[in-house]
């Protein structure tokens, strides 16, 4: 790249750009490529006891507070505003976990989610107000969930990238094998201790996450394990790392003299910059050339560089030209109503089951076991089957939301019969476990590897915003109606409102012609 003098002049404004962006790619190195392998395998394992140990009491949030629920005599629209406001709180941090992704490490940030979980399930445990529900399982759990949610992904995605799929199978695989046996022994707990002793013990088995949350540990930029919490911006190599920092300092005289010259003073900088990185021994050089008649900046010059600084940095910081890719926007807004639906649907299941088809507490729990196995299977069996096809993850996703539809239509419609309840169970727990899988790689296979803590972060405030908007009318529509029956059709067709926008982003592309190339599924190892 070569800048000269084209004009009279070129502003000190530009220079400063072109110096910073300049200082962007030398001291901000690219992640190599990920191990695949190795360690990676232990963080799966690490995922997974995490996962055990904290999403026992979200899973089998109905079950547990039922009860309780009917002593307060709570209406369904309070109890889905409490699943709703569970969902925004941990959408709204979104945002704020892009940038804490970048601060801290994945393993730091593990370990501050399951402290605050625990205290928050501890505090739940002695809830007996709608108020107190709130203020404990509301925001203490959800604070810490989207904490722990960001870090086992950022970890997972890091560790892996061919083998991404596999992994991500694998850990929602074993970990939808607390489904199965947490509604069982949550019975017995019940039966034995009631439900502030329940929770106290499911507190004491979430903090075992604070193992899986260890064996976390950071890469560097090359790739390879790091006990270091904070990744070093210099390279290992140490040739490199004096080029490095020659290179900066070179930056560093210029970009002063520029704010100190004369008027009139011709200043040429010319800069060495490794734009590789360390990606191979080859280094391979730019020449940046400026030139330029330095002129002093006026107030209003240095007040507007300075607005726009900060703002750049904002936007920089939370990666939010991510907002201006259409495909992206329309995968969040898809992705984020059906969540809602999804969400609200699975915390409600013991109620519905309770109220639709008159079963006791163990039958609900015979009933969410069922589902769970057909949740593992659709987890384990379905990638596996599919990965033959070539589908993307977002075709998958798709079809598994039209098994859940379907099989939410069986239950309001025939929900009298009990083995037709168990049919239903494991058409949904089958869509539920192939929805568990590719939901987790739609916004990976859609988003480059740096911009991924973002990406969750803007996909977890759209969840926030339609969970609170969205889901507390699932409970208003069976308060008005006074059945659970309507209540699921409008889950179904909140979930086919997802397949309609896909399909009509893809209808509106191909009509304009705008899509080029095919699905990026799959190719951003290439870019990452």
């Amino acid at each position: 790249m070569i800048f000269t003098k084209s004009s009279p002049i070129i502003s000190s404004v530009i220079k400063c750009r072109i110096l910073r962006e300049i200082r962007k790619q030398i001291l901000i190195p690219k992640m190599s490529s990920a191990p695949d392998g190795g360690w990676g395998w232990v963080v799966v394992a690490a995922v997974t006891i995490s996962n055990l140990a904290l999403l026992p009491l979200q899973q089998s949030f109905g079950l547990v507070f039922k009860s309780r629920f009917t002593e307060l005599g709570m209406t369904a629209t309070e109890m889905s505003f409490i699943f709703s406001l569970t969902a925004a709180i941990m959408g709204s941090l979104g945002l704020i976990n892009g940038p804490l992704m970048k601060k801290f490490s994945f393993r730091t940030v593990a370990h501050l989610g399951t402290t605050v979980i625990f205290f928050g399930i501890c505090l739940t445990a002695f809830a007996d107000s709608l108020g107190t529900i709130v203020a404990a399982y509301c925001i203490f759990i959800a604070i810490g969930q989207s904490m722990m949610y960001s870090a086992i992904s950022l970890a997972l995605n890091t560790y892996f990238c061919k083998k991404r799929s596999v992994a991500m199978g694998l850990t929602i695989t074993l970990s939808g094998l607390g489904p199965i046996v947490m509604p069982q022994l949550i019975v017995r707990l019940l039966n034995n201790y009631g439900t502030t002793g329940t929770i106290l013990i499911l507190a004491a088995i979430a903090l075992h996450s604070f193992i899986g949350a260890s064996l976390l540990r950071p890469l560097d930029t090359n790739g390879k394990i790091s006990d270091v919490e904070q990744v070093p911006v210099a390279s290992g190599d140490p040739e490199a790392r004096s080029r490095d920092i020659e290179t900066k300092n070179k930056i560093e005289t210029a970009d002063d003299s520029s704010k100190s010259s004369a008027p009139a003073a011709l200043e040429e900088v010319k800069l060495i910059v490794n734009l590789r990185g360390d990606e191979s021994k080859d280094k391979k050089f730019d020449t940046v050339v400026v030139e330029d008649n330095l002129l002093p900046f006026s107030a209003l010059e240095e007040s507007k560089m300075k607005s726009e600084s900060i703002l750049s940095k904002i936007s920089a910081s939370l990666d939010l030209d991510l907002l201006r890719n259409n495909h992206f926007v329309v995968i969040v807004l898809g992705m984020g109503i059906t969540l809602v639906s999804e969400y609200n649907f699975n915390s409600m299941i013991p109620l519905i089951l309770s109220e639709l088809a008159n079963l006791t507490p163990s039958e609900v729990a015979t009933v969410m076991s069922v589902q769970a196995s057909a949740d593992i299977s659709g987890r384990l069996c379905v990638p596996l089957i599919t990965q033959k096809f070539g589908w993307s993850s977002m075709n998958l996703y798709a079809v598994s939301l039209l098994g859940s539809i379907l099989g939410r239509s069986v239950l309001a419609s025939w929900s009298s019969s009990y083995m037709v309840i168990i049919a239903a169970s494991l058409l949904i727990g089958i869509a539920k476990g192939t929805k568990a899988v590719f939901q987790a790689l739609v916004v990976p296979d859609n988003v480059p590897l740096a911009k991924l803590p973002a990406a969750s972060g803007l996909l977890m405030i759209c969840n926030g915003v339609l969970s609170i908007t969205l889901g507390p009318l699932i409970g208003l529509v069976h308060d008005k109606t006074h059945s659970y029956v309507t209540s699921l059709h409008f889950t179904s067709a909140l979930s086919l409102s997802c397949i309609l926008l896909w399909i009509g982003e893809r209808v509106y592309n191909s009509s304009r012609k705008t899509s080029k190339e095919p699905s990026q599924d799959g190719k951003n190892c290439e870019e990452n």
